[in-house]
């Protein structure tokens, strides 16, 4: 077993992909005051946009293996990759901002409908990263032999069992990194969205579709060319723009309502004047159980 490995996944790794989000958007919530139903609703949004962005990749040929765009080369296939996940979510984002959460406007409610986004996201990688880690535990202490499975496919399971187990540590280390990094442009691109709305401009969404393909290419481009190494410091200094991106474009909250000031009462309006004999009677009568 390799226990650099585990140690780094449980204290480090599942740690940043599934309490970190969760953590933020109680930060977010208690800091600027916004409900964690905005956090919900971006955790919605994100499968919403999966529940396109799956079946499309799987139709370009991106899902699947040995087809469509899959064949195509390199940067090509990854200019769609990118593309197709841009479009996706960002194009959900601003359809629930647009149709389902239309008082919802401000940098402030970005940052939690972003952080409920990329939370889902990560949360969910998180559990399947588990998942995984436990399934391999368990067949470390089972035979596939035992199983009555095929010959071929016991040695495949335990060549995926010697591949996992032989992940250098720091591999943990950088998918928990890789989370937070994501989550942070996610909550970038909420609130170039965002603004989309709040400045009556349509290029901002267009610009959080260029900036979230262009990330994705890299991701793609990345691991087949530099490494997982490079990829990941490339995906770090995208995180470290998108940070800068979210307080250069921080916005006061809307002002409150200000209440109408009360009249102020004139010299005529003070001024004595005389009753009539009925108006007279009408206050009698109303003022005899005072």
């Amino acid at each position: 077993m390799n226990v650099p490995f585990l140690l780094t996944a449980l204290l480090i790794q599942y740690p940043l992909m599934i309490v970190f989000p969760i953590l933020l958007g109680g930060w977010i919530h208690r800091r600027y005051g916004v409900s964690w139903g905005i956090f919900g609703a971006g955790a919605m949004t994100f499968i919403a946009s999966q529940v396109v962005h799956l079946p499309l990749n799987y139709a370009l040929g991106l899902l699947g293996g040995g087809r469509g765009v899959a064949l195509w080369p390199l940067v090509p296939m990854a200019l769609v990759a990118g593309l197709s996940a841009g479009v996706c979510e960002e194009g959900a984002r601003w359809l629930v901002l647009r149709f389902f959460l239309k008082r919802t406007r401000g940098w402030r409610p970005a940052l939690q409908f972003g952080a409920g986004h990329g939370g889902a996201e990560a949360i969910i990688f998180g559990l399947l990263a588990m998942l995984n880690l436990v399934s391999m535990l368990a067949l470390r202490s089972l035979d596939p032999a035992a199983l009555g499975l095929p010959a071929a496919t016991a040695d495949q399971i335990q060549a995926a069992q010697a591949a996992f187990w032989a992940t250098p540590w720091y591999f943990s280390l950088l998918a928990g990194l890789e989370r937070v990094c994501a989550v942070t442009f996610q909550v970038a691109m909420a609130v170039l969205v965002m603004r989309a709305f709040t400045h009556h401009n349509i290029g901002y969404l267009a610009a959080a579709i260029a900036a979230h393909a262009a990330l994705d290419f890299w991701a793609v481009w990345g691991m087949q060319t530099v490494g997982a190494i490079w990829t990941e410091a490339g995906v770090g200094v995208v995180a470290l723009v998108a940070f800068w991106l979210i307080v250069r474009l921080r916005e006061a909250p809307p002002p409150a309502p200000v209440p109408a000031a009360a009249a102020v009462p004139t010299a005529a309006d003070l001024a004595p004047r005389v009753l009539s004999a009925e108006e007279l009677a009408q206050r009698a009568d109303a003022s005899k159980y005072d």
